[in-house]
């Protein structure tokens, strides 16, 4: 079982306050994605039920626990569509239903409370959020909603007010290099840093890239982004790698397109990145940043903000969305 690194403080506050009894029903987890949300939650599940329950029980109360059955927890996510094989689009109402009936349901085990686990309600549609917003204005005893959220802003006011409120910040680079050298002992030093800056410190973003070809990837993209010519070798090729790839995956580097464009956007208006970053590869993009006018750069970071979501949401053409994106100029 993972243990958190970092946090020290927000985790022995929520502990002491479910160790005393007065934890409120509801609490919002927010923060960037990637940074250990879920596992901080698991974790104090973990050490909530190490206090309960007795010693030679524990054992097995954590195996149920990470292995998603025990009877007093439940997580919900964005489920595979049966029909598609693929994973739904949001977090449904009938998903959310089933937690309330858990909610309502006798605890089986009679001294440890419920826990429901959401990751993320920003998944939830308007028809799920609605229902959970009924479930929360009339909380259950001894029943806890853990709520983590990437994007709060865009959350129902209702929801938030319902809730206490956690902010957990980005890691800084000592807590985030022990993060990724825990679970991949052969990166290297250089990699750590070019993983830490186009992720914000965000080690389950860095997880979901290729370690071995992100550089390589990295210097297509920056060459790409300011080719003039749209359908160049290089601009199909990448259109082609992109385009066959599953939605999630799409999405961790499209985030690195984006970040790639920000970053051509602070060379222009006279931002010297080595101030600001800690991979030397990252330095790349200024040497090719008199190749792109602050007006494509722009339209470039315009067009993913605008249409980026209507791809995934509707499962829009992938390669019409990459060619449409290559084309603006």
């Amino acid at each position: 079982m993972n243990k958190i690194i970092g946090f020290d403080n927000e985790f022995n506050l929520l502990l002491n306050h479910l160790k005393n009894g007065n934890l409120t029903n509801s609490l919002l987890l927010t923060g960037n994605k990637g940074i250990g949300k879920n596992l901080f939650l698991t974790n104090l599940i973990e050490e909530y039920i190490k206090i309960k329950i007795n010693n030679d029980q524990i054992k097995h109360h954590i195996s149920l626990l990470y292995n998603n059955s025990h009877p007093n927890v439940r997580f919900a996510k964005k489920e595979i569509d049966e029909k598609t094989k693929k994973i739904k689009n949001f977090i449904t109402v009938d998903q959310v239903r089933k937690l309330n009936q858990f909610s309502l349901e006798t605890s089986i085990i009679e001294n440890l409370p419920k826990f429901i686990l959401i990751d993320s309600v920003d998944d939830l549609n308007s028809n799920a959020s609605n229902a959970l917003l009924k479930i929360l204005e009339e909380p259950k005893i001894n029943t806890y909603f853990f709520l983590i959220s990437h994007q709060p802003s865009a959350l129902l006011a209702t929801i938030k007010s319902r809730c206490l409120k956690i902010n957990l910040v980005n890691h800084n680079f000592k807590n985030f290099s022990s993060i990724l050298k825990s679970k991949y002992v052969t990166l290297n030093d250089e990699i750590i840093k070019f993983l830490f800056d186009i992720t914000n410190g965000s080690p389950g973003l860095s997880s979901e890239y290729d370690f071995g070809g992100i550089l390589e990837l990295f210097n297509k993209f920056i060459n790409s982004v300011a080719d003039p010519d749209p359908f160049s070798d290089l601009n199909t090729d990448l259109i082609e790698i992109l385009s066959n790839l599953e939605n999630e995956k799409l999405k961790i580097y499209l985030s690195l397109i984006k970040f790639i464009l920000i970053t051509f956007n602070k060379i222009k208006i006279g931002i010297d990145i080595k101030e600001y970053y800690l991979s030397t590869n990252l330095l790349k993009i200024e040497n090719i940043s008199n190749k792109i006018s602050t007006v494509t750069i722009q339209k470039k970071f315009d067009y993913l903000i605008n249409n980026e979501n209507d791809l995934f949401t509707f499962n829009l053409d992938k390669k019409i969305f990459m060619i449409n994106f290559f084309a603006e100029r």
